[in-house]
């Protein structure tokens, strides 16, 4: 878990350096982002927690905590982190505003803007990304696919089949429009 989390503020911190505490603070406290991908790690680690007996009642104790705090991002910044999505480390999450990701499988270094929607249409398997898959604004992303590494999903997209790697994505449905496209400059 803290691994995750040192990955997660790396991909904020945009020095050279090595981020100091106050640099942790500050991007804690100046990232939305940031912040509901700390409440999501938590989440997760309370979940592995409760899994045991004796941290079960640690686990009991700080659910409380963690649910209001996902209240507050939800409401404050419209981010929904689901616990039933499995994020990588690194995720980059750029502005805040109508996010929802559940169900599905978000690769290491992934970069997602404001108004993208992650999930499966119904009950089934939700969508597999890839590393380093940068998904644009109002980008909707459906059903049981796979989107290869280093993607990159255009803004406005909406994607509902497989997408192989490094490819970009454009349009309602989303097409690919080249292959072999690089998207290292967005992430």
């Amino acid at each position: 878990m803290f691994a995750h989390i040192r990955a997660d503020v790396l991909r904020f911190h945009r020095a050279d350096t090595k981020p100091g505490i106050r640099d942790w603070l500050r991007l804690a406290g100046d990232n939305f982002g940031l912040q509901a991908l700390f409440v999501y790690r938590f989440g997760r680690w309370l979940a592995r927690l409760r899994q045991h007996l004796p941290g079960w009642l640690l686990a009991a104790c700080l659910y409380p905590a963690y649910w209001l705090l996902v209240a507050f991002i939800r409401s404050a910044y419209g981010i929904r982190l689901e616990q039933s999505a499995d994020i990588g480390p690194g995720l980059y999450v750029g502005h805040f505003g109508q996010i929802r990701v559940a169900r599905c499988q978000i690769g290491p270094g992934c970069a997602i803007q404001q108004h993208v929607s992650i999930g499966p249409e119904a009950d089934g398997p939700g969508p597999v990304i890839g590393a380093g898959v940068w998904i644009g604004a109002h980008a909707t992303i459906t059903a049981s696919i796979s989107i290869g590494d280093g993607a990159t999903i255009a803004a406005g997209a909406m994607v509902d089949r497989d997408i192989p790697p490094r490819c970009l994505v454009l349009g309602n449905p989303g097409r690919v429009i080249q292959r072999d496209y690089d998207n290292s400059a967005f992430r």
